[in-house]
């Protein structure tokens, strides 16, 4: 699955990757992991000093937000990612709290779509 793809990936503290794979296999095959993992992956790059790349996973979370449905899309993945666009826990104010938790900036102008 892909949540245990990411956790194998962040388990090797190979962050960037877990970041790419997320991405990839959602762009390419449609597919994500339980929020949860999305979280993780900020945790694990946070912890680790590498706010760069936790704000790349911000973009893909971004990317999320604006989502929008095709033909090909299942009536399951579009409830799944309405969700995640919902879920409070990977919005803006939770992302920032996140973020200052671990002594980082999150900004508002970061935040736009």
């Amino acid at each position: 699955t892909v949540q245990a793809l990411v956790d194998g990936l962040l388990n090797a503290r190979d962050i960037d990757g877990a970041v790419t794979i997320l991405q990839d296999l959602f762009n390419q095959h449609s597919v994500l992991p339980p929020y949860t993992s999305q979280l993780k992956i900020l945790e694990f790059a946070l912890s680790n000093a590498l706010p760069y790349e936790a704000k790349r996973h911000v973009e893909f979370i971004k990317q999320l937000w604006k989502w929008t449905p095709n033909k090909f899309h299942s009536s399951e993945f579009q409830n799944e990612v309405r969700g995640r666009q919902r879920n409070k826990k990977l919005s803006k104010e939770a992302l920032q709290k996140l973020f200052a938790y671990y002594g980082y900036e999150l900004r508002d102008d970061e935040l736009e779509i």
